[in-house]
């Protein structure tokens, strides 16, 4: 029933009372209906008696033509032959029903009820018209909505995917790099190798589950450095030094996994290790306005050479581009008195 329905409104409701005030009003004025000369009272009983009658049957039409234009569906809108037979059946119907409620004189036989369907079919025709416009512009307006959706759905698809392959390219490349450390130390410190391997197991064995989340929380992130962290330390020694100012109202805060432990990544192997005196890494994040800002310094060789160029950090640029547009950003500069501080700017959520 909904379905035969479809198209009709409160708005069409309203068109359709007017119409059928004015078709009383008409019919008041005419010299024919006897009421020209009345009193007041006795022209608007009149008025309103007639008005009743138009409502029945212009509701009538209405209701009748909707369900013939969809009933036949999408010719409804587009075949004027199914537009020409709703007008007809709808001005059929109004004059049934107008018998059918005992607006139709009791002297009068077939010929007025033909007379009443003929004055019907022109209003009825206008009607359907105006109808069929509506029914293909809301058409178009549902087709054009839907292929706006689908366009949107397979965007956020193709970038999901995009997402994934970037960040899947993290997770080789931290755990290579990591390995390599792992190799490098055993060759050595073979005790301190096997050490600092089951290190990395436990680690990864609690780290991979979160590298495949599209979303973590600061803390999470913070406990992912950390750990990293102690793998480092565990081949350099006392030649890195950490430390993590992170206000505790923060750690709950929703950011991109992998990419605080990126810039660490590339702050110890592009900057600390190079050095034979180590150096220190401070991790810190602060909040200013609707932006998170999480910066790693350290106090390494600085920017020289290609800083800035590596697959670590071109990965994060395009995360943060695919993920935040212009609301997310990655800034590298020199750090004071010696080094490079790296940060990352993402909203707050």
């Amino acid at each position: 029933m909904q379905r035969l329905l479809n198209g009709l409104s409160w708005g069409a409701l309203g068109l359709i009372a007017v119409f059928c005030a004015l078709q009383a009003t008409e019919w008041v004025l005419e010299p024919t209906s006897g009421v020209i000369g009345l009193g007041a009272s006795e022209v608007a009983s009149a008025w309103f008696s007639r008005l009743w009658v138009f409502l029945v049957a212009g509701l009538t039409i209405v209701v009748t033509a909707l369900a013939v234009l969809n009933a036949a569906g999408r010719a409804g809108r587009e075949s004027f032959w199914v537009a020409a037979a709703a007008a007809v059946v709808a001005a059929f119907a109004a004059a049934l029903v107008r018998y059918a409620i005992g607006a139709t004189p009791a002297n009068e036989g077939a010929g007025f009820m033909v007379m009443v369907f003929i004055s019907w079919l022109g209003s009825g025709a206008i009607l359907v018209a105006g109808y069929v416009f509506y029914l293909r512009a809301r058409a178009a307006d549902e087709e054009s909505s839907t292929a706006e959706l689908r366009g949107r759905s397979l965007e956020m698809q193709q970038l999901a995917t995009r997402l994934r392959l970037l960040q899947a390219q993290v997770e080789p490349h931290f755990i290579f790099n990591t390995l390599s450390n792992v190799r490098r130390l055993a060759q050595t410190d073979a005790a301190a190798g096997r050490a600092m391997l089951a290190q990395l197991t436990r680690y990864l064995r609690g780290a991979l589950p979160r590298m495949r989340e599209d979303e973590t929380t600061l803390g999470d992130e913070l406990e992912l450095v950390r750990a990293y962290l102690g793998l480092q330390q565990t081949r350099m020694g006392a030649r890195l030094d950490t430390t993590v100012d992170v206000p505790a109202e923060l750690t709950g805060c929703r950011v991109p996994p992998m990419m605080l432990l990126t810039l660490v990544e590339n702050a110890i192997k592009h900057g600390i290790a190079p050095l034979a005196a180590g150096g220190r890494i401070t991790i810190s994040a602060e909040r200013r306005g609707d932006a998170l800002i999480l910066a790693v310094a350290d106090t390494g060789r600085g920017l020289v050479g290609e800083t800035g160029a590596g697959v670590g950090l071109a990965n994060i640029r395009a995360r943060l581009a695919a993920l935040y547009g212009e609301r997310g950003e990655l800034s590298l500069q020199g750090n004071a008195p010696r080094g490079v501080l790296a940060a990352i700017k993402v909203p707050v959520a």
